[in-house]
């Protein structure tokens, strides 16, 4: 059992495991992404926007600086890490509510530096009828409901914790949700109340218990979290033109005609880190050119957009494994890089019927352990041998130019389908390097007459072919 749940368990008998909606539940609701890589540090941050509460997606974005600023102080300041290893931020979300008008989002920040590490959960909650963004802590009635509250709290994690630092301050407890039986989940960041090597702390409070420490917020948050068909439909404060959602409409295309790589000029655009707002954008413009690419999807995000993936499939796209969280996967252990992608592998085949063969690990970061699962799922690992670092750029001419200028046959692009000006600079690439003869196709196209194995490393094709 882990230990977190085994923590939880003693002190209250109910689930630690706090209850999420599925974000498709909210109508035009997309996702934002930040990533940064280069010789310092890999950064991998998401949370949602949620159409009709602008002040929870400021209030989630200034969260997340709250991690950034820290992380980027401290990783410029420990000297150079064994076997290239490079510090790592990782923020990924979940909907702890989502009805007419409370939604709740937990954010998990993972951060690796060098030998040291942890995880800082925080649940921020939305109230659609004020238009206010509250703190967990909100949860309950004033500093009375939090003074009762920290000592439950104590009183069943008992020595799991060290007493004297579970106390009433909001700022520790930063995340709280509700379990299936409605019971108050109490979940802390590591090193804050017990030892790192503690793991994941909760603690829960049984229903009964725990309803005359709730504030009036607290209780309709509940009412929200144990919603049977969960579908947050918030009131935009002003009338007007509706958020635009991303573009879903399938066209019409006939399965990809066979391309003979080995004669012709073929090219593989492959875009990672989505679905997101920009991707429907750019299967309009690879529809308009009948052009074939490889979407390297992650988890968390496409989750929320199924209707894209679909889509992608329906185009004659091919949809690649990009892990559920775009965590380092040379950090984790067997099991859990098999989880991490395996929760991806079901969502696709779930939503188009059948699961990726591709599997490109986040930042290209992998090891034996990571080929040994893939190879146990028959994945084939896919890197790239063309990288334009259209992430570090607001210019879609220079994404273009840099794609136009690196291409060469057998070569596999690495993009990002989570950008503006990617999505602005593609139909250039696509007509000039049409002009030059080239063929766009999928990296299984690509790979078509070359031996790779389930496991194996395919980065395109060096010289041609």
């Amino acid at each position: 059992m882990h230990r977190a749940a085994e923590q939880a368990r003693r002190g209250a008998g109910g689930s630690p495991t706090i209850r999420t909606a599925d974000p498709a539940a909210v109508p035009g609701l997309t996702t934002v992404t930040r990533v940064r890589r280069d010789a310092n540090q890999r950064v991998f941050i998401g949370y949602p926007d949620v159409p009709g509460a602008p002040e929870l997606t400021k209030a989630l974005a200034a969260a997340v600086d709250e991690q950034v600023a820290p992380f980027d102080s401290a990783s410029t300041r420990i000297p150079p890490l064994p076997a290239g290893d490079v510090p790592e931020l990782n923020v990924r979300w979940s909907l702890t509510a989502a009805s007419d008008d409370v939604v709740g989002v937990r954010l998990v920040t993972s951060r690796t530096l060098g030998f040291t590490g942890g995880e800082a959960r925080r649940t921020l909650w939305y109230d659609g009828v004020t238009r206010t963004v509250h703190p967990s802590a909100d949860l309950v009635n004033g500093p009375q409901g939090l003074a009762a509250l920290t000592q439950r709290v104590r009183e069943h994690l008992g020595g799991q914790v060290t007493p004297e630092r579970v106390r009433p301050d909001p700022l520790l407890f930063s995340s709280m949700g509700f379990n299936a039986d409605g019971d108050l989940v109490v979940e802390f960041s590591d090193y804050t109340v017990a030892p790192g090597t503690a793991g994941r702390v909760a603690a829960v409070l049984k229903s009964a218990a725990v309803t005359p420490l709730l504030s009036d917020f607290g209780r309709r948050a509940r009412q929200a979290a144990l919603a049977r068909r969960p579908q947050a439909a918030l009131r935009p404060e002003t009338t007007g033109t509706p958020s635009s959602a991303p573009s879903v409409k399938a066209q019409s295309a006939a399965p990809p005609e066979p391309v003979d790589c080995r004669r012709a000029k073929c090219v593989a655009l492959t875009f990672d880190d989505g679905p997101g707002p920009y991707t429907g954008r750019l299967l309009d413009t690879l529809a308009a050119h009948g052009a074939r690419a490889t979407f390297f999807v992650v988890g968390g995000s496409a989750a929320v957009h199924r209707d894209l993936l679909r889509r992608q499939a329906a185009e004659g796209h091919e949809i690649g494994n990009h892990t559920q969280d775009h965590r380092d996967l040379e950090r984790l252990a067997a099991i859990q890089v098999n989880t991490d992608v395996q929760e991806t592998q079901l969502l696709v085949r779930d939503a188009v019927g059948r699961a990726p063969r591709l599997l490109r690990p986040p930042y290209g970061s992998t090891n034996g352990s990571v080929g040994e699962v893939a190879a146990s799922l028959g994945l084939v690992q896919v890197m790239w041998n063309v990288d334009v670092r259209d992430e570090v750029t607001s210019d879609p001419k220079a994404i273009a130019d840099r794609t136009v200028s690196a291409a060469r046959p057998g070569a596999v692009v690495l993009l990002h389908d989570t950008r503006r000006p990617t999505a602005e600079a593609l139909p250039r690439i696509l007509d000039r390097l049409a002009r030059k003869g080239y063929r766009f196709v999928t990296v299984s196209q690509l790979m078509s007459g070359t031996r790779v194995s389930p496991g194996d490393v395919f980065g395109g094709h060096t010289g041609g072919r």
